[in-house]
């Protein structure tokens, strides 16, 4: 369950990636700084190693800074992830179930929640690249990657690869940048007669 929140917080990411200097991580951070809130549509394909496609999924998502994530797939795959700052809620509708982690304790399985702090010391574990106004974010032990594609400071797609080579790819759509947002939008009450797991 925790590798399918991992993949999912990936999947949702405010940043661009290939050349790979401390230049290019700062000019990331100084892009990630101009976003203080998106939200968005999304497809999202994930594929094995071989490029077959595993899963087709929609949804859509929310992101305000300084780390707050809303992320709902539509049915029939339906999920919701919420992230505060602290907390990560994780929502599965069909098995009644919510598990809950420690936000920093998930930030070197997840680059997503590393983008959402541009100036955190979590970035100390990663490389930066860029090329052709790709951005390229690679955790230096544990081999994922997250791949971002900007177009006119707009991000359009997200490309997130485990140590494995699966790709998870999501392609934008409707992006609105910095639009208030509610922050009642990142709180997650449980429903009635769901089960908590708590690992935070």
């Amino acid at each position: 369950m925790k590798a399918v929140v991992f993949t999912m917080i990936m999947a949702v990411s405010f940043s661009a990636f290939a050349s790979e200097s401390e230049s290019d991580k700062h000019e990331l951070q100084k892009l990630l700084k101009q976003t203080q809130s998106l939200s968005a549509d999304f497809q999202q394909r994930v594929r094995d190693e071989q490029g077959s496609v595993l899963q087709n999924l929609s949804g859509t998502l929310k992101l305000k800074r300084p780390a707050s994530l809303y992320w709902h797939t539509k049915e029939p795959d339906e999920s919701v992830m919420i992230a505060n700052g602290t907390k990560v809620w994780y929502y599965n509708p069909f098995v009644e179930q919510v598990t809950v982690y420690a936000q920093q304790d998930m930030v070197d399985d997840s680059p997503l929640l590393l983008v959402l702090d541009s100036n955190g010391k979590q970035w100390e574990n990663y490389s930066v690249s860029s090329e052709a106004g790709r951005y390229f974010v690679e955790h230096e032990t544990n081999g994922r990657k997250l791949e971002l594609l900007f177009s006119d400071e707009k991000l359009k797609e997200i490309t997130m690869v485990q140590a494995q080579g699966e790709r998870t790819e999501l392609m934008l759509s409707d992006v609105v940048l910095n639009e208030s947002i509610d922050d009642e939008q990142f709180v997650f009450d449980v429903p009635d007669g769901v089960d908590v797991d708590d690992q935070s």
